[in-house]
């Protein structure tokens, strides 16, 4: 019973997260359009120096709460407190240290506002992170689906203003900062509330739980360096408007992402719980976990590559049209993220965080190195989108490296003989609607203009939909079985008596 409450807690939280991307992406698209390239550029490199200097301030304690506070439920008071007390501390250190780089790089002043803004931003967008894994371990999941519904619609709403009134480059973190806030008051209730949470200071305990997250802290710093540290130096070694154009085309990539935040937040635990209880349900949740996801987000990434130039034109417009290269090239990681992630979760419930961590140091040193060295002569050969091609050429091959380097570590548990049939399958499947895309642009069918290109998405997608059923890559009878096991969750079973756990589930 603890992986359907674990799969109910992944709809409830996927039906919040479904409402807040419809927002979030809709204004992912809409600020680009209205700041043009060299605007969003300066927007995007100070959100992702923000980001990038306040990767410390993270000390891996959201993972080690899914990890540790699954199990140990009144573990998080017994810490909670000091650590708060430290992310201050480094908050106000983080902040003083951008400001002096800042400077010290002659940054505009409007775009050294909006970074220190974007870094008040971040120190609650952190502190949220570590409320909701508490709430995530206690398996209390409905009242932070309406928090994150809320805090996007106050974003949303901030954001949308601020654009339609033109405000000035700073103004546009106030919608970032306000909605976090109200996020952490809600959240700090429903945490006293639900897991009975409580603020004391205990040093001897915060000094052990940092000890203990510090192979999660350092994979999620590494992990946080492709696509915050790689824009900071984009923007020093190229300039913000190459920054514009791979931001811009990394929030309509960021759509093959959506499921990323539910895995983060409900594998661990249940892999956590399997791990102390059943090693075959351990293994069968991590086959099963890989087997799903790739069903589900190679449609979306093989879309993404093959209409790259579509997706640009309807989305963000015809400025940021030669960015669409740099779509294709993003496209693809993404597959390779959500298997890493599996894979990564499934190692730090058997205990072999510190496998992930170094892979994770691994691929942040890669893909520091990669950038360093690929953009200069990126710029020379291609010239405009030349550094954001680089800079996503690097990402691709560090994210190929840790997807095999993650499997590998696994070996023979990751895949059974279903798993492979399925991967091979969808492999096939994507390779035949690969060939009858190219064949349909040598009939004339292109995408020169967007009726055409969204034609050709629209034949791409029945021939996929029709192949993956008639190979049967995706089972019909066990998709409708778990709408029907979802749908009838709440029935109760005929002459058995219900045990503690299914009595909390139903």
């Amino acid at each position: 019973m603890d992986a359907h409450t674990s799969l109910r807690n992944a709809l409830k939280l996927g039906g919040s997260l479904l409402v807040t991307y419809v927002i979030g992406f809709g204004l992912q698209v809409l600020v680009p359009r209205v700041l043009g390239p060299d605007s969003f550029g300066q927007y995007n490199w100070a959100n992702g120096t923000s980001a990038a200097f306040f990767i410390l301030s993270a000390l891996g304690l959201d993972v080690y709460i899914r990890k540790e506070v699954a199990v140990r439920r009144e573990h998080a008071s017994e810490f909670l407190g000091g650590t708060l007390l430290l992310q201050v501390v480094l908050a106000v250190g983080l902040m003083g240290a951008m400001l002096a780089m800042m400077r010290h790089e002659g940054t505009p002043p409007e775009v050294r506002a909006l970074a220190l803004a974007l870094g008040l931003y971040q120190f609650f967008f952190r502190l949220n992170a570590i409320l909701a894994a508490v709430l995530h371990a206690h398996e209390k999941v409905d009242g932070l689906s309406v928090a994150h519904v809320l805090m996007k619609c106050i974003w949303g709403f901030g954001l949308g203003l601020a654009l339609l009134l033109r405000a000035p480059l700073p103004w546009l973190a106030a919608p970032f900062i306000g909605a976090e806030v109200f996020k952490t008051v809600f959240l700090f209730h429903l945490t006293r509330k639900y897991a009975g949470l409580q603020l004391r200071l205990d040093l001897r305990s915060t000094g052990a739980v940092l000890l203990g997250a510090l192979p999660f802290f350092l994979n999620e710093a590494a992990l946080a360096t492709n696509g915050r540290v790689d824009v900071f130096l984009l923007g020093v070694i190229a300039n913000t408007t190459e920054v514009g154009y791979y931001g811009a085309v990394w929030g309509i990539a960021g759509l093959t992402m959506m499921l990323s935040p539910i895995l983060g937040w409900v594998l661990l635990p249940m892999m956590s719980r399997a791990a102390a209880s059943s090693q075959e349900e351990f293994t069968r949740i991590l086959r099963r976990g890989l087997e799903g996801i790739v069903s589900v987000s190679v449609p979306v990434t093989l879309a993404l590559a093959l209409g790259a130039e579509t997706w640009v034109h309807l989305l963000i417009g015809e400025a940021y049209l030669p960015a669409a290269p740099v779509l294709r090239l993003l496209a693809p990681i993404f597959v390779l993220t959500y298997v890493a992630t599996v894979c990564g979760s499934w190692l730090m419930a058997a205990n072999r965080a510190w496998t992930v961590t170094r892979t994770s140091l691994l691929a942040a040193g890669l893909n520091l190195g990669l950038n360093l060295v690929l953009i200069p002569p990126f710029l020379a050969w291609r010239g405009l989108t030349g550094g954001a091609s680089a800079t996503a050429t690097s990402l691709a091959i560090c994210e190929v490296v840790v997807t095999l380097i993650l499997v590998s570590a696994i070996g023979s548990r990751a895949w059974d003989a279903r798993a492979l049939a399925v991967l091979g399958k969808t492999a096939g499947v994507c390779a035949a609607v690969t060939l009858a895309h190219l064949l349909l642009g040598r009939l004339g069918l292109d995408a020169s203009t967007l009726l055409r290109g969204l034609t050709r998405m629209v034949v791409d997608g029945l021939l996929y939909v029709s192949l993956i059923l008639l190979t049967g890559a995706v089972r019909k009878d066990e998709v409708l079985g778990l709408v029907r096991q979802v749908r009838n969750r709440r029935k109760p079973q005929a002459a058995t008596e219900p045990t503690p756990t299914e009595a909390r589930a139903a």
